[in-house]
């Protein structure tokens, strides 16, 4: 008796997990990159003459408008951060003096 109500409960618990989610044609749309706030990548070739200066706030706003980065991170030596890859964001690597010692998109 306890073994046939084990199994039925075993079998309604996978029958639930077949249950399908919405269509494919319900399923939203991804947003469109042309729109403020979707650019497709940062390009960090104008940026490049930065390279060796201070960085500051100020400096961050700069490098992150003329590279056309939708966001910045900055990252110092020895800092743990997230291998992610994200083209419209640029990375601002700093050396152990506060200086920017590379730029990159990711």
């Amino acid at each position: 008796m306890i073994r046939n109500l084990i199994s039925g409960v075993c079998l309604a618990a996978l029958a639930s997990g077949c249950a399908s989610g919405p269509a494919p044609e319900d399923a939203p749309r991804p947003p469109d990159m042309s729109e403020p706030g979707n650019r497709e990548q940062c390009d960090t070739r104008s940026v490049q003459s930065y390279i060796g200066q201070n960085y500051s706030d100020a400096l961050r706003q700069i490098l992150t408008s003329q590279s056309d980065a939708e966001n910045a991170r900055v990252l110092e030596p020895g800092q743990p951060f997230t291998l992610d890859y994200r083209q419209e964001r640029l990375n601002i690597y700093l050396d152990d003096d506060g200086r920017i010692s590379d730029l990159r998109c990711g």
